[in-house]
This record gives C-alpha cells, structure tokens and sequence, in this order.
C-alpha cells in the first residue's frame, strides 16, 4: 500500500511540475507576434480624411477608448474624452477579471512606432509585449486593408494628447496564461470596390466587428451556428441587462422583412438626432446608434446587402 501512495505522489508531484513548467513557459514566450517593422504611416490629409471615418463610425475605436455619457440613450461620447481611455469593463458585468481601456491619444502613444500600433490593433500585442483582451476586436481588425490601417493610425496621431493614467488590467487566472496565447499576426486583406457590393459589404461588416457583439459566446468562444444570430448578453453599467439582436435574413426573428432603405434608415435616424441626448430610465444600449450614424448610405447599403447572403436563423432574442 505504501508503495502505491508513493507512487501516487511520484505521478502527482511529476504533474505539478510539468504544469508549471508549461505556464512558465507561456507566460515567458508568448504573445509572440513579430512586429512588421517596414510598416510606416505617412499622415497625408486624405489619409487622415479615411482613418476619422473609420476609427468614429466603421471600426469604432473612439467608442471604447473615450468616456461615454449613459445617463443618456446609447451613450454618446462625452466630448473632450476622445482617445483618452479609462472605460472599465469590470468582473461583475461578466468579464474574467477587471479590464480597462487603454489611452489612444498621442499623450499616451507618441513613444509607440507606427508598427507597434498596427502589431495591437490588428493582432492584440503591445509595445510591451502584453496581451490585450480580445473585447479589443483585433481578430476582427485584423483583416483590415492594410491602406485602412494605416488611415486608422495617420488619424490617431492627431488626436489632443490627453494625459490620462489608465490602470493596468487585471485578468483572472487561468485567462491571464490562456490570454498571452490568443494574439496571432494579421491577416489584412485587400478592400474590395464597392460596385461589388457582397464581398465589399463583407469587408465593411468584419472591420465594423458586427459579429463580435451579434454572436453569442459559450466559454469564450463564438458559437458558430449563432453567427450574427444574436443573443449576446451585455451587463449595462445601471445593472440591466440586454441581449443583441438577430441580424440573420431570417423573416421571423431577423432583419428579413427589412428593405435595405429601411435599414439604412433605422441607423440614420439618429444622425444628428437631438433624442440621442435625453435622459433615460432602467433602459439604454451599448449599441452607439449615433457613431454608426455616421457612416455613408453606400456603405451601410453594403452591410445588408451582404447581410442578407447569411444563413437565416431562427434565434429569438428578446
């Protein structure tokens, strides 16, 4: 019997060993993606032009990294917040750990080269080697036309510099090893013309990341069956809770009774609509109704086009 337990222990001891031997080597080596260091931004005005569209009404970056006003409907930026970080994205709303979003503005970022830039923002490492947590979109991003990167950070140069100390965040463990794993190097891809208005519609909709917040997630993982199906749940900062919606073509649950023009019109209803700023109860959205707004009718137009090529799912979300 003795003999036994010893051998027990013999197994047990060789495991922890092999364990740790393996998280230290995670968290030694990885995130490991090499910086592409030919990548450079020239900042032309028409540069710039393309990455404020981008970065305020397609890919949202100004949605995260500034400060959101939700006293009021969908939350509109508060302005003179843009870029300078701070949101916090905290465990009891159902994140594993505390997360905060970085500062963006040049206060923060004027040491980052242009490759250390595009390296977090299309494969989720930064200039200190760190791990972002993938509510930053990168696996999304990381299709981004490499011109629209590139746009991306000519216009995040010109953001006010905005000195804001932005604390660390605090990842729980075993995500904090499973996190270093998850940034892999950029696939960008080449934007489509607009005259092919499915694959540019699909281009428009991965940089816009639409399903990262219209696919529910199980684990930390996409459920691919429920791809843009909706049911994602969000823990709002007043404690309610809301669940994305279906934007399969389904005719029942989805958007497929929706003509494109009334789709587009759903989003620019609120392109300068003085509701966005009145004071709400128990009810509001994480949707930025007012940042997409401002994308331009083509574009959007493209979104359901493209949309409307999925498979329709009978998903209902309430």
């Amino acid at each position: 019997m003795n003999k036994i337990f010893k051998m027990l222990a013999g197994i047990i001891v060789i495991f922890i060993v092999l364990l740790g031997a393996g998280l230290l080597y995670i968290n030694i080596s990885y995130p490991n993606v090499e910086l592409q260091e030919d990548f450079k931004v020239i900042g032309t005005p028409d540069q710039i032009a393309r990455g404020e569209y981008l970065a305020n009404h397609i890919s949202l970056c100004l949605d995260c990294h500034s400060t959101r006003d939700w006293s009021k409907f969908s939350a509109p930026i508060i302005p003179g917040t843009e870029g300078k970080g701070g949101e916090v994205y905290p465990e009891e709303a159902g994140f594993p750990g505390t997360f905060y979003a970085p500062n963006i503005t040049p206060a923060a970022l004027s040491s980052w080269t242009d490759a250390e830039i595009y390296r977090a923002i299309t494969s989720g490492q930064t200039k200190h080697n760190e791990a972002l947590f993938p509510l930053m979109a990168y696996l999304s991003y990381s299709k981004l036309d490499m011109q629209d990167a590139k746009a991306i950070i000519a216009y995040m140069r010109t953001l006010k510099p905005i000195e804001n100390d932005v604390p660390l965040s605090n990842p729980n463990f075993p995500f904090s090893i499973i996190m270093k794993t998850i940034p892999m190097p950029a696939i960008p891809t080449k934007r489509p013309e607009p005259s092919d208005s499915v694959a540019y519609g699909k281009y428009m909709t991965t940089i816009a990341a639409c399903a990262d917040c219209h696919t529910p997630m199980e684990k930390g993982e996409p459920i691919e069956h429920l791809t843009f199906a909706g049911g994602m749940k969000f823990i709002l900062p007043n404690g309610s809770t809301i669940y994305s919606a279906n934007i399969t073509p389904d005719d029942e649950y989805g958007i497929g009774v929706m003509s494109k023009e009334d789709f587009v019109d759903m989003f620019k209803y609120y392109d300068g609509n003085d509701s966005l700023n009145l004071q709400v109860g128990n009810y509001n959205t994480i949707m930025p109704w007012a940042m997409y707004a401002g994308m331009t009718e083509k574009d959007l137009g493209a979104i359901y086009t493209y949309l409307r090529t999925v498979t329709p799912n009978k998903n209902k979300v309430e």
